[in-house]
């Protein structure tokens, strides 16, 4: 018997088992480039984050992070099936850790895709257009480009950013959780 994904997160949210996460990472592609932060918020409480020490030593960040999604029956997240878990994925096989272990994942990006036509679909314009009490916080150049050489004057930042970016997922999925029909595992 399958269960109706609306009943589902009324569990999941009642449970304390559904999570929104973000990474913040270097670049876009996992053997070139590295995670900075990555940040958890559970539904309707505070974020939390896990965040290197130094630009490229992301092996404890990725150990913590692993240990934290895995913890949690549904993960929420904004194109994390197109970046995140990948970028995560392959940032643990570099360090010969194990992969994260497979959970129910909302992808809000996809639900949107799916269900309306917006354009862009970019959270930050999602969630203007859904008028979210949170919106996506911009992180201007600098930030980006110095995190090599002046990293404890940015990651601060990059933080606040990451930390954001869940809260304004979780205000993206509260808008558009009714059109959210099926469920699957990330694989």
């Amino acid at each position: 018997m399958q269960i109706d994904a609306q009943d589902y997160l009324d569990m999941a949210e009642e449970s304390g088992k559904l999570v929104f996460f973000d990474i913040e990472a270097t670049g876009l592609k996992g053997n070139y480039n590295s995670v900075l932060v990555v940040s958890l918020k559970p539904y309707g409480e505070e974020p939390y984050s896990f965040h290197i020490e130094a630009v490229g030593n992301d092996q404890k960040v990725l150990r913590e992070a692993k240990t934290e999604l895995e913890s949690y029956h549904c993960w929420v997240s904004y194109y994390g099936k197109g970046f995140d878990i990948p970028m995560l994925q392959t940032r643990l096989l570099k360090w010969g850790q194990r992969p994260i272990e497979s959970r129910h994942h909302i992808d809000m990006y996809y639900v949107g895709k799916s269900h309306t036509l917006l354009s862009p679909r970019s959270m930050a314009a999602v969630a203007s257009f859904l008028g979210t009490p949170e919106q996506k916080m911009s992180v201007g150049p600098d930030a980006w480009s110095e995190m090599g050489f002046n990293m404890k004057k940015h990651m601060p930042t990059m933080i606040k950013r990451c930390e954001s970016d869940t809260a304004v997922l979780e205000d993206v999925y509260k808008k558009q959780r009714h059109i959210i029909k099926d469920i699957k595992k990330q694989s």
